[in-house]
Parts: C-alpha cells; sequence; structure tokens
C-alpha cells in the first residue's frame, strides 16, 4: 500500500492582503522614490578637475583593451596586430604609457561628503521602516510563495520574527516581506524613475566603497591606472588570435583545409570595383 503524504496549508486571512502585504509594497515603493529625488537634491554640483579627465581617459584605453580582447575573432589577423602594437608596443604603445598608481578616495572631501549623504539618505528610513514594520506587523504570516524549497535553511531569509519550527518553509514573514521588497525594486524603480534610478545605484556603490573604507582604514586605495594598464598589457600580451572566419572554413572543408592558407593573409588593396 502506498503512502500517502499530506500536505498542511495555513488559511490566511485576506485582511492580512488588504491591510499588510498591498500597504507595504506601496509604502516601500513610494519610499523608495523619495530616496531618489532626496538624493539627487541634496547631491553636490560635480566640479570635473584636470585629473578627472585623465582618469576617464585611462579608463577608456582599458576599455578599449578589453573590447580588442573580447572580439579579437571577429577581425582579421592584420587588423588585430595593428591595434595591439597600437596598445602594447614598447616605448610608444598607449599602454606603455606612465600614469599615477593606486589613489587615495579618502583626498576628494567633496566625494566623502557625497557618500556621506548617501549613507545617511538610504540608511535612515532603513531604520525608521524596519522599525515600522517591525511594531505595527510583527508576527503576520504575510503571503506564500507559489514553489516549494528544498532546504530549511531559507527559514532564516523568509521567516524572520516567527518562531514555528514545524511551519512550512514557503510561507513569508511580514518583516522577511519587507526585505524581499526592498532588495528587489530596482526594476520597477527603473521603470518609474528612468535615469534617476541609475544614480540611486551609483550612490549605492559609493556606499559600498565608503564601508570598504571604514573597514579597511586610510590606507584603502581608489582607482589603480598602472595596475590595470599592467593587466591589459599581459593579457594582451599572451593573447593567441583565432580568427573566426578560418575556423568556420577550417570545419566545413576538414582535411581538404590548407594549413598554409589563412583568409586574414589575402591582401585586397589591389582589388578595384568596375564602374
Amino acid at each position: 500500500m502506498n503512502n500517502i503524504h499530506h500536505e498542511k496549508h495555513l488559511l490566511l486571512d485576506p485582511a492580512i492582503r488588504d491591510w499588510v502585504v498591498l500597504p507595504m509594497f506601496i509604502m516601500l515603493i513610494l519610499v523608495a522614490v523619495g530616496r531618489v529625488y532626496v538624493s539627487n537634491l541634496i547631491k553636490s554640483v560635480p566640479v570635473v578637475t584636470e585629473n578627472d579627465l585623465d582618469e576617464m581617459r585611462y579608463k577608456q584605453t582599458i576599455a578599449q583593451a578589453g573590447r580588442l580582447r573580447m572580439n579579437a575573432k571577429y577581425i582579421n589577423e592584420h587588423a588585430f596586430n595593428i591595434r595591439k602594437s597600437y596598445l602594447i608596443r614598447k616605448k610608444v604603445g598607449i599602454l606603455r604609457e606612465k600614469v599615477p598608481g593606486p589613489t587615495n578616495p579618502m583626498s576628494n572631501p567633496m566625494a566623502m561628503m557625497d557618500m556621506m549623504k548617501g549613507n545617511m539618505v538610504y540608511m535612515i528610513p532603513n531604520f525608521v521602516m524596519m522599525g515600522f514594520v517591525s511594531y505595527f506587523f510583527s508576527g503576520f504570516i504575510c503571503l506564500k510563495i507559489p514553489f516549494s524549497l528544498p532546504s530549511y535553511h531559507f527559514k532564516l531569509m523568509l521567516q524572520r520574527g516567527v518562531d514555528l519550527t514545524t511551519l512550512d518553509v514557503s510561507y513569508v514573514s511580514s518583516l522577511s516581506w519587507y526585505f524581499l521588497v526592498t532588495f528587489g525594486l530596482n526594476g520597477i524603480l527603473r521603470l518609474l524613475m528612468g535615469n534617476d534610478s541609475d544614480d540611486m545605484d551609483e550612490m549605492r556603490m559609493m556606499q559600498m566603497q565608503m564601508g570598504s573604507m571604514g573597514m579597511g582604514g586610510p590606507g584603502q586605495v581608489g582607482f589603480d591606472a598602472a595596475g590595470f594598464y599592467k593587466n591589459e598589457r599581459e593579457a594582451l600580451g599572451i593573447l593567441k588570435h583565432e580568427f573566426v572566419a578560418d575556423q568556420a572554413e577550417r570545419q566545413l572543408l576538414g582535411d581538404k583545409y590548407p594549413e598554409d592558407f589563412h583568409v586574414s593573409t589575402i591582401d585586397l588593396s589591389n582589388f578595384t570595383i568596375a564602374e
């Protein structure tokens, strides 16, 4: 006789959906939108200096070298060698240029002030909302996710504030619903705010950098142009170029493919188009 397992479900009051789940969702969206506007209001007007322009040029050069490595197979060997020589040729290659080493982010007081403002705008509403949810919605089971989870280790993530060891892991508490909505609002903010939400993501990156500086001390370094240049030189130097057209012909012809023939060696400079 087969064993029949009956899965027990909780019957959730529809009022929880109307007075807990949806209000928390709408409230968190409004708080996130307000945070974006406040961040734009208190953000300092950027002043572009000569060092900033140099850093932008260094980053563009690094990005150019990275694109060459990623897309090398789509250009022939002659075109690849020209670009490679332009970047890493001895004494004259652009990646051979003498560039400054790691910088200290603490040396820019305006950037540090923006980081502190971003920290306040991001952390204070979170503390207030977390206290509000913990006080008014503590102990609620808000909803049940529509799929089963493989492990009970997810209880710490989905059932914060509810200490029931026998409760199925797929049920979500109010405090966990707050965290899930908070960390999942990026897509909705991009639809509502457009480019302003990207500025908010940049502010969060600045906060992470500020946190890392707090852990690492004043010796924490910033953008290391010399290190990136060295890495790109070494990566381009050991890169083995393979033209995708050669690979395609080799696969089509098989044993009939002449090993001494390469598409990249064809000189098209003497060909003319008849009028």
